[in-house]
């Protein structure tokens, strides 16, 4: 009885949550982004492990042959035709274009930066998203998603402030990286209204496999077996991240998801005293703070809000269906 009523418990509380975050799908999407969020900074501090000693298209390679594999497998060979005939492949395919050269300049910069240095830089395509999301999305950046991103961008900088000097090639790479990654964010936003989230998946892992596999020949290291294997569970790792990511653009607006790309400097510095023995200044501790009040500051604003748009209700009952 006891294990009855417990479980019952359970199911009606998570009947409660899932009954308000429907009513909400903002705030829903606002958690799917950070779940997200902390399984990228995971995935990223697992490549610069492995970036130490293999090139980065090696790893992207083995990588997506997971994702490709996983998407056949779990979508259905459906997945091939929705991705590849769709009347939005175009955006589609310049969405994997981009997002393909965006983490290729990332990754291959993280041989030579450090990470705290990486994301001080690569943080600025939230702001990025933001100012792009009223031209191109027609979204309205309301006064409090603005001072978030100030707030949320300030702690970064406090968080994660460079030391000493830093290579200006690859510095320069992750800030290229950073503003090709706001725009296919935009896309993203763009496409995921008509496309569910495998096909998207399946096409972008499908041209990493490709880009990726035209530079073994001159690349191919022979991997041992902990890190073939650790490249091939980054697929399944980057599979839920995006999934997770594309339904939370889908529930809401690509302004108010971009805060919550910050929580993922609070997990990389986690990360990086787990893996590296990292440990963070005194700034990293006011920085975090200032990045929590800005992501809560969204999450508190849309939670006391009417909790739809225009847009995310529309988007909220084709996720039903997908």
């Amino acid at each position: 009885m006891r294990r009855t009523a417990r479980g019952f418990g359970l199911d009606t509380a998570w009947s409660e949550l899932r009954a308000r975050l429907e009513q909400r799908p903002t705030a829903a999407g606002l958690l799917l982004a950070l779940i997200a969020y902390f399984a990228f900074s995971l995935h990223d501090a697992l490549v610069k492990l492995l970036v130490a000693k293999i090139d980065a298209p090696e790893i992207l390679f083995m990588r997506s042959l997971t994702v490709v594999v996983l998407c056949l497998s779990l979508g259905g060979r459906g997945v091939v035709t929705r991705g590849l005939f769709s009347p939005m492949r175009g955006k589609l395919l310049l969405r994997a274009f981009l997002t393909f050269a965006a983490w290729l300049l990332y990754y291959s910069s993280a041989r030579y930066l450090g990470l705290a240095e990486m994301i001080t830089i690569y943080f600025a395509s939230p702001l990025l998203i933001a100012v792009m999301a009223g031209p191109l999305l027609g979204e309205r950046v309301t006064v409090v998603r603005w001072v978030a991103l100030g707030i949320g961008f300030l702690g970064v900088l406090l968080a994660a402030r460079p030391h000493g000097s830093n290579p200006v090639l690859p510095a320069l790479c992750v800030g290229l990286a950073a503003i090709i990654w706001a725009y296919a964010m935009i896309l993203m936003r763009q496409i995921s209204a008509e496309l569910r989230g495998w096909d998207q998946v399946f096409v972008i892992a499908l041209l990493f496999l490709v880009g990726c596999g035209i530079t073994l020949p001159f690349l191919w290291k022979t991997p041992s077996l902990p890190a073939l294997l650790l490249m091939l569970g980054l697929g399944f790792l980057s599979t839920a991240a995006q999934l997770l990511l594309i339904k939370s653009v889908r529930l809401a607006q690509a302004s108010a998801v971009a805060p919550m790309e910050f929580s993922g400097l609070l997990w990389s510095f986690v990360f990086g005293y787990c893996l590296f023995g990292d440990i963070p200044a005194l700034g990293v501790f006011f920085g975090a703070g200032l990045i929590l009040l800005s992501g809560g500051m969204v999450v508190m604003g849309e939670m006391r809000g009417p909790g739809t748009s225009p847009v995310s209700t529309s988007l909220a009952g084709k996720l039903k269906k997908s």
